[in-house]
Order: C-alpha cells, then sequence, then structure tokens
C-alpha cells in the first residue's frame, strides 16, 4: 500500500507534490503548535489556582494584620495578582480562530499569536516579579520592629528573590527552547507559501 502511494506521488505532478508537501508541513507545525498550547492552556491553570488562593490568604492578611502598612501590602498583592491573571490571558485575542482561511492568513495569525505569548515571557520581569514586590515589602515592613520576626522576614525575602529569580530564567528558557524555534518554523513556512 505505501509503495502504491509513493508511486502515485512520484507519478503525479509537481504541482500536486507541492501541495502535498504544503498541506503536511503545516500538520507538522500544527501538531507542534497545539503541544505549546496545551502547556500554554495548564499554566494558565495553574496560575489561576495559585490567584484563586492567594487571594483569600491576602484578603484575610488585611483583616487580622494590626499593621497598617502589612494591609495595605496585601492589598497591593491582590491587585497584583488580578493583573496578573488579566494579562497571561491577553494574548488570547490574538488566536487565530477561522480554519477556513487561506493557509497563509494562519500562519501569519499563529504567528501573531505566538508573538504575543512570547512577549509575554520575555517581559515576565515587568508584569509578574515587579508588581508584587512592593506589596511583600510592605507586609514584611510592619513586621520588622518585632525582634523574633526579623529571621522569618530575611527567610521569607530570600524565598521571594529565589523565587522571581527562577521564574525570569524559567520563562526565558521557554522562549529559546519552545518559542522561537516553532517562530522560526512559521517563518519558513510563510516563504514556502509565498514562492
Amino acid at each position: 500500500m505505501e509503495d502504491e502511494l509513493m508511486k502515485i506521488w512520484q507519478s503525479s505532478p509537481n504541482r500536486e507534490r507541492i501541495k502535498f508537501e504544503r498541506s503536511r508541513l503545516i500538520l507538522d507545525l500544527q501538531s507542534s503548535l497545539d503541544r505549546i498550547q496545551r502547556s500554554w492552556k495548564s499554566m494558565i491553570v495553574r496560575e489561576t489556582i495559585a490567584i484563586i488562593i492567594i487571594i483569600p490568604a491576602f484578603v484575610f492578611i488585611t483583616f487580622y494584620v494590626p499593621f497598617t502598612i502589612s494591609k495595605i501590602g496585601s492589598i497591593w498583592i491582590v491587585l497584583s495578582v488580578i493583573y496578573i491573571l488579566v494579562r497571561l490571558r491577553s494574548p488570547k485575542k490574538y488566536k487565530p480562530t477561522d480554519f477556513t482561511e487561506t493557509y497563509i492568513d494562519y500562519l501569519y495569525k499563529t504567528k501573531e499569536h505566538l508573538n504575543a505569548q512570547k512577549k509575554l515571557l520575555d517581559t515576565v520581569l515587568y508584569w509578574y516579579i515587579l508588581p508584587v514586590f512592593p506589596g511583600f515589602v510592605l507586609i514584611l515592613m510592619g513586621f520588622i520592629h518585632i525582634p523574633e520576626k526579623r529571621k522569618l522576614i530575611v527567610i521569607t525575602a530570600l524565598a521571594f528573590v529565589i523565587m522571581a529569580v527562577l521564574a525570569y530564567f524559567l520563562n526565558k528558557r521557554a522562549v529559546k527552547k519552545e518559542f522561537d524555534p516553532r517562530l522560526g518554523k512559521i517563518d519558513e513556512l510563510i516563504k514556502v507559501m509565498e514562492e
């Protein structure tokens, strides 16, 4: 069966072979993009669950911690994590939705969607880490005058810095290993389609 298909393919006009190759390349790309989009969706779910847990925790801090500066910090964190969730969902507006379009339109829309996700991961320091940082500083400042809490404050601050650095480098790695190769593949396909 495979040999017969190969003979049919070889005997078909070049134009048909090119159409077949283009279709195959699109299917390969689509499979690769499906994996990255599943990964993106699972990240959104994880972050949403974390935010659902974080918000009540910091609302609790707002009402039960006696220090005003810590209350302000916890409100800051609640607002920051809501902002983070909105930013995480922002690339969704670029997602290609109509599969009846031409291949080239689909590729351009997919490229725009991946670039939006890539930009988000590239700028994680500015919209994910830095907005939350002042809230943590304010919360910790509320406890700084209590001598027995200073060791806990240092450990908490160190843990936050380690998590922030880890999040930064993991996102940079994802851009380099996941998004850049797929964007390169899309550019190659666009070039092939436009020939």
